[in-house]
């Protein structure tokens, strides 16, 4: 599998009219402690709350007529199949989403709400994962994959081209990394364009396959715990692991508990409500993994259930 500059580009065009440019805003208080600029992506921002919905839009502007008439199937925790949705109504296509049992309601009925028809299998993604052969196979739909398409890639680092095109100081970028689409799209329009800036991805220690396939070079077994950042949760192909040891400069590993801190430090410093996955880029800076320099951390999404962002941010240590 391959993406190139080009790649991206050609993305960032298609895409364009359905998503939003979303902005960099300085955050005075890191920047002062680390004495380094520090921005933050604002993608919590975009349509349905997340940067999912720019692979999704441009996957599926993508499919060819029959492929629309039949349909399309993607699996989620939530975010990719919030961008599904809201581009299968827009484009006028049926859309399956099967999501695990687990899946936070809040993304579960935003889902529901743009039209999408909701398959709840298994505990957890890689459970709703091992059903999906079967329904894509019974349904006939075209599979929309969360991470693992060169399309979905390329409409994912328009987030790293946005940035690049920014004129901003960088020297570091920090991106949330789950199956690892937005960080190998974003490191490839980065490093064409700014070829000094180095693209770390970060993952929580609850789910951190990639810092162990970096540790070691390629993929090696890993356990998985309960994790605050669900859109990280899960392990990745052995495609993704080859992109990332490629493209990106490391991935760096946060606690659980940083990624809690970090949600109550973005609400209480910035007003910003953003979901456990989103906030692991600014725990790699509050816990001190993150390399020095001009930093720009992506805020990845802010779908998180209500009543858990007020345990987290009241400090509840029971919701970590």
């Amino acid at each position: 599998m391959e993406i190139e500059m080009r790649d991206v580009v050609r993305a960032r065009a298609r895409i364009r009219g359905h998503i939003f440019a979303t902005p960099l805003v300085e955050d005075f208080v890191l920047s002062a402690q680390r004495g380094a600029l520090v921005q933050l992506k604002m993608e919590c921002w975009q349509r349905t709350g997340s940067f999912k919905v720019r692979g999704a839009f441009h996957r599926m502007l993508n499919l060819t007529l029959d492929e629309r008439q039949r349909g399309v199937v993607a699996v989620s925790a939530g975010n990719h199949a919030l961008g599904v949705a809201l581009a299968a109504r827009e484009l006028g296509v049926e859309a399956l989403i099967v999501m695990p049992e687990t899946a936070s309601r809040v993304k579960i009925e935003g889902v529901r709400q743009f039209g999408a028809e909701v398959l709840l299998r298994g505990e957890d993604y890689d459970a709703a994962e091992r059903a999906l052969p079967q329904i894509v196979e019974e349904s006939g739909r075209t599979l929309v994959h969360p991470f693992e398409d060169p399309l979905v890639i390329a409409g994912q680092g328009t987030v790293g081209l946005e940035i690049a095109l920014s004129g901003a100081d960088i020297d570091i970028v920090l991106v949330p990394a789950g199956g690892g689409g937005l960080a190998v799209g974003s490191a490839i329009a980065l490093k064409t364009l700014r070829p000094g800036v180095r693209v770390y991805g970060v993952q929580s220690e609850a789910s951190a396959p990639l810092v162990a396939a970096f540790g070691a070079g390629h993929r090696v077994p890993v356990t998985f715990g309960p994790s605050l950042a669900d859109g990280l949760h899960g392990d990745t192909t052995d495609p993704m692991i080859e992109l990332a040891l490629a493209h990106l400069d490391g991935v760096l590993e946060v606690s659980e508990a940083g990624i809690a801190r970090a949600m109550r430090y973005l609400y209480e410093q910035q007003r910003v409500v953003v979901e456990g996955s989103a906030a692991a880029s600014v725990a790699a800076i509050l816990e001190g993994v993150a390399p020095k320099g001009a930093a720009v951390a992506v805020l990845t999404g802010r779908n998180v259930a209500p009543e858990l962002f007020s345990r987290i941010v009241a400090g509840d240590e029971a919701a970590q």
